[in-house]
């Protein structure tokens, strides 16, 4: 075919692109598409390809997906598959990414398999941009919205994702993370892409030298745990026994920096696993039982240790899950460590501390009783008995954060009879809460409101306080969380 064929191919689809779309226009446009098909692969290509796009603009090849034919859809889409192929989607993003999603969504299959490849290598590279960003946005929007398999994961994306996976850590995980949205639309997606290996592929970065890789790789495994057979399937491969044999190991504490980073990923990962949406929690922790690891770290000495930090922290984060903070007061060790070492924290540890216990105490709007008891049980435990006073010592420091954590004891002390009935007995500690000191940062104030405002609201609190108590109580909640007292005061002066 002499060069002039396609130029003149060109032009008369530039003439049927402006014409009405009769029949004759209609066959005449799939005819010429075809040869412009021929043209392109016959070469030579560059020149064919730079005179079709100075000539037909990309949106008018993507307004041809409402064509009433057929024929003419498949002989566009083979067209501009071809045109897309030395396109980088920098180039094109900005303009076409709505033609792109539209070409996904088109009920005609030739079409939409041709941007599935073109989409998933736009996640190619070491770095995120505000391409990889993008692209990965879009399709974890076109997975949830129910477009995974017939779509996205045809064999030639396939081939694509398993390029990916072959590649550097960053669009490895970037194909994890629309991965996860797409597992999360049935159990069938995620037994297809163990068939495909892409979910052994994911299995393999636990066993990875690259700290960093493993720290990304324990943030993506709860996600991926939406159902039970996801869950099983996990569990199966001995991730979390192996993850719980390191937290066991001897040399924790004692190794390199790295290794350190390693075990604080790895205890936030059973942090995490308890609200795992495929995971029962009280069962994960009977048989991955992380209690008495948290327990010893949680007693190591100094209050410098990030391990022990982590190990408070992810005791909170634990107890905040009604299911798992029965198994926390049935093994008991963790939650005695808490008790034993409560007394001897100092600065920001004891906010930790409280913060923790504020964790535990708001596990669930409506505690039952047996963990309500338990909360009861630590309360009563803590500072000698004296734990209620030892969270107003602290809120009176006057540290933001000290005033938030201890505000947020008691807000969760409110939602439990017990609570309520303990803030009753204590007339200074009324007092105190109904004192305000506008002196205190405004998040510390939003603080104390919300813990009156608990009380208020609390269903014993009527019951549990004096009227003059339960009067000011509800005045404060009236009042609102910043009032201030603007009764004018009359100056006395001499004449």
């Amino acid at each position: 075919m002499s060069d002039k064929e396609y130029v003149a191919t060109i032009k008369q689809i530039c003439e049927f692109l402006q014409s009405d779309p009769t029949p004759d226009v209609i066959q005449g446009l799939r005819d010429s598409f075809s040869n412009l098909s021929m043209h392109l692969k016959a070469g030579p290509f560059l020149e064919v390809f730079e005179t079709t796009i100075s000539n037909i603009p990309f949106g008018a090849l993507f307004s041809l997906l409402a064509a009433p034919d057929n024929k003419l859809i498949v002989s566009v889409a083979d067209v501009t598959g071809q045109l897309l192929n030395p396109v980088t989607w920098t180039m094109i993003h900005q303009t076409f990414e709505d033609y792109i999603i539209q070409g996904l969504a088109h009920p005609h299959s030739t079409f939409s398999e041709h941007y599935g490849p073109h989409l998933w290598k736009c996640l190619e590279g070491k770095s995120d941009t505000d391409t990889t960003k993008l692209i990965k946005r879009v399709l974890v929007h076109l997975f949830n919205v129910g477009m995974a398999k017939d779509y996205l994961f045809s064999k030639d994306s396939l081939k694509v994702v398993s390029s990916l996976l072959s590649g550097n850590e960053s669009q490895r995980f970037r194909v994890y993370d629309v991965v996860t949205a797409a597992i999360g639309r049935s159990d069938d997606i995620f037994e297809f892409l163990c068939q495909k290996g892409i979910i052994d592929a994911f299995v393999k970065e636990g066993d990875s030298d690259d700290i960093l890789a493993v720290m990304n790789w324990h943030e993506l495994l709860p996600i991926l745990c939406t159902s039970k057979f996801a869950y099983d399937y996990f569990s199966l491969q001995g991730i979390f026994s192996r993850s719980l044999q390191q937290l066991h190991s001897d040399d924790a504490g004692t190794a390199s920096a790295a290794y350190s980073l390693l075990q604080v990923s790895t205890l936030k990962l059973f942090s995490r696993m308890v609200d795992a949406q495929g995971a029962n929690p009280a069962e994960f922790l009977a048989e991955y039982d992380i209690a008495p690891v948290l327990g010893r770290l949680i007693l190591t000495e100094g209050s410098e240790s990030e391990l022990k930090s982590t190990a408070i922290r992810c005791l909170g984060a634990i107890g905040n899950n009604t299911g798992a903070l029965e198994h926390l007061a049935a093994e008991k060790t963790a939650l005695e460590a808490l008790v034993d070492t409560y007394g001897r924290s100092i600065g920001y540890q004891r906010v930790e501390y409280l913060q923790t216990i504020a964790c535990i105490f708001g596990h669930a709007p409506q505690p039952t009783n047996t963990t309500s008891q338990a909360c009861y049980e630590l309360y009563s435990r803590l500072a000698q008995g004296n734990f209620l006073v030892s969270v107003t010592q602290e809120i009176m420091k006057g540290f933001e954060e000290s005033c938030v954590a201890g505000f947020a004891v008691i807000q969760k002390m409110a939602g439990h009879a017990w609570g309520v009935r303990e803030i009753a007995s204590s007339k200074t500690v009324v007092n105190f809460l109904l004192t305000r000191d506008s002196s205190r940062v405004k998040t510390a104030q939003q603080w104390q409101f919300s813990a009156v405002q608990a009380i208020a609201e609390a269903k014993d609190a009527q019951g549990a306080f004096d009227s003059d108590d339960y009067s000011r109580i509800t005045r404060y909640v009236k009042e609102g969380p910043y009032y201030v007292d603007s009764t004018p005061q009359v100056a006395l002066g001499s004449s």
